[in-house]
């Protein structure tokens, strides 16, 4: 393999995968794709912001609101952890 085949696969992976986890993650939380594409690609370790943020909005099957508290939380939960309230009648349903 050419020196030059070799720098071009490793910018691809150096920048190009945290890119990829960059959008993956912000599709999960809601977020802007593109944007956070463009962040992950330039600056890779922005990745790290995007990790610890809430969601802005429910992403059916990742997160849903609170119907008592308004909070965020994982799909997943029956009750909110917040303030102890049902979390059905929203979303899935049950």
């Amino acid at each position: 393999m050419s020196d030059s085949l070799k720098q071009i696969l490793f910018l691809l992976g150096f920048f190009g995968i945290p890119a990829i986890v960059a959008t993956l993650l912000a599709y999960r939380k809601g977020r802007n794709m593109f944007g956070w594409f463009l962040l992950g690609l330039f600056f890779p370790p922005t990745i790290m912001v995007l990790i610890f943020q809430g969601p802005v909005r429910e992403v059916e099957g990742h997160y849903r609101r609170c119907p008592s508290c308004s909070e965020f939380q994982s799909w997943k939960y029956e009750v909110c952890k917040y303030c102890g309230a049902s979390m059905h009648g929203k979303g899935e349903g049950g």
